[in-house]
């Protein structure tokens, strides 16, 4: 019997320096049964050619190609080219080890899982920046090999819950059934899109082995210092906080509910800790009404004396 199809949708820009190694990683899966949708959004440099090279011995590589559009539209394209049972949203400037499709995708037909969720490692390339090495390794929040169902998901992902699409293999017929596109024109679009899928999974379960290797690179949206893409970056929050308030009235179960506050006090604690325009900053927060007042003005007491704290210690080194 033939293994289930697998779409590994990888969107492509500017990335000629890394997509042989993304893509190389996909072709030495031990997993076979594979089609690899690689969508160019625009390169202007020589990424689209390296993948076409790579298409014309591999049948199984689709390659499409756009005017840049951005990272939602992109795969939002690549959900609809795709033909497979299960759907993976890679980078193209990471991979996956080996055996990651074939032991991921086992448990998820042993166990008739919607959804399986994984641990990754990042490493940095050539940047000077601190990296929390633990930021993609959630297994403390999970039970080993437990087999969950809706409700016991929804308690325990609240600590244990990742945005980017890369950590997960989800079930193409979760994604379709329920209309989940990612937002186009924002950043940050995948804490939308993952709050989503992982509110209509129904069976999940957490394999801790760190497949994903998560690149840090000089210029990509996590970190670039640039004023502009800061504020663009902080406005997108914002708009996500408020989408998701609105999930409020589609999600009503409490478990549902409880997950979505807790999404949106994590990334407006998040917006009141960034090194920003402070008056830009608290002109936009005090639209967003997430918390009550109590806990707005602890935080900003919060952020600001530790802004103090790092000021006199930065004065008293000099």
């Amino acid at each position: 019997m033939e293994s289930p199809l697998v779409s590994v949708i990888i969107p492509i820009y500017n990335v000629e320096k890394y997509i042989s190694e993304c893509i190389e990683s996909i072709l030495r899966q031990t997993y076979k049964n594979i089609e690899i949708i690689a969508i160019n959004d625009g390169s202007t440099d020589n990424s689209l050619d390296i993948v076409k090279k790579y298409a014309v011995d591999n049948p199984h590589i689709k390659v499409l190609s756009q005017q840049n559009s951005g990272l939602s539209i992109t795969r939002n394209k690549g959900i609809n080219y795709s033909n497979g049972k299960y759907i993976y949203f890679l980078d193209s400037d990471d991979y996956i080890l080996p055996d990651t499709l074939k032991n991921l995708i086992g448990l998820m037909e042993k166990n008739d899982l919607d959804l399986i969720q994984f641990g990754g490692k990042p490493f940095i390339d050539n940047i000077d920046m601190q990296l929390n090495s633990n930021f993609y390794d959630v297994q403390a929040f999970f039970q080993k090999n437990k087999i969950y169902k809706k409700t016991d998901f929804l308690q325990d992902v609240i600590k244990g819950f990742r945005s980017q699409p890369c950590l997960y293999i989800v079930k193409k017929e979760l994604i379709v059934n329920n209309n989940l596109q990612f937002m186009p024109n924002v950043l940050h679009e995948d804490e939308l899109f993952t709050l989503e899928i992982v509110l209509n999974t129904k069976s999940a379960m957490y394999d801790p082995n760190l497949y994903y290797q998560r690149r840090y690179r000089e210029n990509s949206i996590m970190t670039s210092n640039s004023i502009e893409k800061i504020k663009k970056s902080f406005d997108s929050y914002c708009i996500i906080i408020e989408e998701m308030n609105s999930l409020k009235k589609t999600y009503t179960n409490k478990l549902q509910m409880n997950l979505i506050n807790s999404r949106m006090r994590s990334i407006y604690i998040s917006l009141i800790n960034k090194e920003f325009d402070e008056s830009y900053k608290k002109s936009k927060l005090s639209k967003i009404k997430v918390i009550n007042r109590r806990e707005r003005l602890f935080y900003h007491f919060k952020y600001k004396t530790k802004k103090h704290v790092k000021n006199i210690l930065r004065y008293s080194s000099q």
